[in-house]
């Protein structure tokens, strides 16, 4: 018996069963103990050693005589098994790759595993996977597709475009296939061992055909310093795009710099020529000479800008042919021809800052960089235009019209002597207590140090008024003439009088520098003001506000007879230019026996609706007038029968 083992071990190692030494004694394949396998999907039999990750195989039992299957023990693993033995199926499925080992257990003298019985032992398979084969494609000009594959598994590939042929591939290798006329847009790749004829697997991937190519529009070209803001559209997916720039030394005459998305819209450029003309060429991916259309063409602009004497002057170089436009500060100022390359702007404030860029407009839009320039002159800025007019409080303002900046500065004079120099375009003369005659000039002083000649001189006018009666049912109003700034233009006069809220009561166009009014108003204070117009004022001028205080008359009668006969019944205030006041009568112990505070308010001598009692009575009289004079009086009143 030891004999046989050491037979069986040597026999063993001969042929190579495992790779591993045998830790018992097993029997190769004979007659008596021999098994086929089979596919069983495709039902062929497997002759070489090489099974499949996942695809089920069939053990046939191929003993003469026949074995009994009850006593047919089968195990895989990755060398001989020695016991162990339970599974008498006769089908397997592979599920690692790798080298792995059938060991089959013929045990005729009981059911059950273990390491008795005769133990056959089969040369290693080999496992091999089967994964769908990877790969990549690219859709080209309609037509053609690109298919490229990465797969590092099998040992053959095979590629299939819609329903057309398939063709034997290469891995990692580009390759351009025709797409057959109405066939499917889809790609299959096939992918086989050379041995392991069993083991293979396909993939498809669609794919969708690009339209017709269209060229892109190259649609602004903007600079901002050195680079260069490109935004264009009408970029089609399943295409190449390249930037180029015209060189003349370049095949073809453009230079490539960059390649650019299909999915893109814009690209910020940096370092660029200026100037230079760009352009996107689109080519097919898979066969760029197939398809190489170029788009239309933006041309970069460079500008630069001087300041001259009133004026600044724009000049540009560019292979862009216009039409042109200039933009000064964000706001178009010129619409310019094709060809054009310098444009003078002479509406400029001296010392003012402006931001220029031009563009050329023709076949899309490129816009040169930013420039600055601040104005300069050697001229005198105009003479300022002034008014002078008194407010109603009496002060007089100083106004000036024209062009406005910051950087201006005014002088104001009154009779020569300097008043204030400030930016302001405003100036009020706090210093004149009262009205009187003065005249006023303005210089201006520009941002280059250049000061104006002086403003026609402006004299308001001045207003006095007085009664001419004690009454003051009269009024003598009289006025300058005002000093205007063009003397020989006319000038006319209104006279206004106003109410205590400064609102224009009466309007009346007067000649001569004196006049009277006879005011009818029930107004104890009257208020005047000249407005004068004409002589070349921007506006209106106004005189200074001049006042006639009439004097509060009140008249409180010494007796009155409450009998009904329509004759001096009630007792009551009588008086021109009375405002709220307070009237008290008292009797003879003491007690109010009347109150009233305004005109309408009187007294029909009854005492909590008693009879009126003829008797003397102690009135107290208080107002306060409109001009702040207060009036005290009392007196007797005397109940008559």
């Amino acid at each position: 018996m030891k004999l046989y083992q050491l037979f069986l071990c040597g026999l063993l190692n001969i042929v190579g069963l495992t790779a591993a030494r045998a830790q018992c004694p097993t029997s190769p394949p004979s007659e008596q103990a021999r098994f086929r396998f089979f596919d069983v999907e495709t039902k062929q039999e497997i002759t070489d050693r090489f099974l499949c990750v996942g695809k089920r195989i069939r053990i046939v039992d191929a003993s003469n005589p026949r074995l009994v299957s009850g006593q047919v023990f089968y195990q895989w693993q990755a060398s001989v098994a020695c016991r162990g033995f339970t599974d008498t199926t006769s089908f397997y499925t592979p599920t690692t790759a790798g080298p792995i080992v059938l060991t089959v257990n013929i045990n005729q003298n009981q059911t059950g595993g273990g390491s008795s019985g005769l133990l056959v032992a089969y040369p290693a398979f080999e496992v091999k996977t089967s994964p769908p084969p990877t790969f990549s494609l690219v859709s080209c000009t309609p037509g053609a597709v690109q298919v490229t594959i990465t797969d590092p598994t099998y040992d053959r590939y095979t590629v299939q475009v819609g329903s057309g042929p398939a063709v034997a591939a290469t891995r990692n290798t580009t390759t351009t296939y025709p797409v057959p006329a109405g066939s499917p847009s889809t790609v299959t790749v096939a992918g086989y061992y050379v041995a392991a004829t069993l083991c293979s697997n396909t993939a498809t991937q669609s794919f969708t055909p690009p339209a017709l190519a269209q060229a892109a529009q190259f649609q602004r070209l903007s600079l901002n310093g050195t680079t260069a803001q490109l935004t264009f559209a009408g970029l089609q997916a399943g295409y190449q795009y390249s930037l180029q720039l015209r060189d003349a030394s370049a095949p073809g005459g453009y230079r490539t710099l960059t390649a650019l998305s299909a999915a893109a819209s814009t690209y910020s450029l940096p370092n660029a020529t200026v100037p230079g003309c760009y352009r996107l060429l689109q080519t097919d991916a898979c066969q760029p000479s197939v398809t190489n259309l170029p788009s239309n063409e933006l041309c970069t602009v460079a500008l630069t800008a001087t300041a001259q004497n009133n004026q600044n002057l724009l000049t540009w170089t560019t292979d862009q042919a216009g039409p042109f436009e200039m933009v000064r500060d964000g706001q178009v100022v010129a619409q310019l021809p094709a060809g054009t390359t310098r444009y003078a702007d002479a509406a400029v404030t001296c010392g003012t800052s402006y931001t220029y860029r031009v563009r050329a407009t023709g076949g899309g839009l490129s816009e040169s960089g930013e420039v600055r320039a601040t104005a300069v002159s050697t001229d005198a800025p105009p003479a300022p235009v002034l008014l002078a007019s008194y407010t109603l409080r009496n002060q007089v303002e100083l106004s000036v019209s024209g062009p406005a900046s910051g950087s201006l500065q005014y002088t104001y004079l009154r009779d020569a002597a300097t008043l204030a120099t400030t930016t302001a375009r405003s100036l009020r003369d706090s210093t004149q207590a009262t009205p009187a005659r003065a005249c006023y000039t303005a210089t201006v002083r520009d941002a280059c140090g250049n000061t104006s000649a002086p403003s026609a001189a402006v004299c308001p006018v001045v207003l006095t008024a007085e009664s001419t009666i004690p009454e003051g049912t009269t009024v003598r109003l009289t006025w300058t003439a005002l000093g205007a700034p063009t003397p020989a233009m006319p000038v006319t006069y209104r006279l206004l009088t106003l109410a205590p809220d400064n609102t224009v009561l009466n309007a009346r166009v007067v000649t001569l520098p004196t006049t009277l009014d006879q005011p009818t108003a029930d107004q104890q204070v009257l208020r005047y003001r000249i407005e004068a117009t004409g002589g070349g004022l921007p506006a209106p001028s106004y005189s200074n506000v001049a006042t006639v205080a009439r004097r509060l008359q009140v008249v409180i009668p010494n007796a009155f007879s409450p009998n009904g006969d329509g004759q001096n019944d009630v007792f009551g205030v009588k008086g021109r230019f009375l405002g709220p006041f307070l009237l008290v009568v008292v009797d003879r112990s003491g007690q109010e026996v009347f109150r009233a505070t305004d005109r309408s308010q009187t007294w029909d001598g009854r005492i909590g609706g008693r009879l009126p009692v003829p008797a003397t009575y102690v009135w107290r009289f208080e107002a306060t007038d409109a001009t702040g004079q207060r009036t005290v009086d009392h007196g007797t009143v005397t109940i008559l029968r």
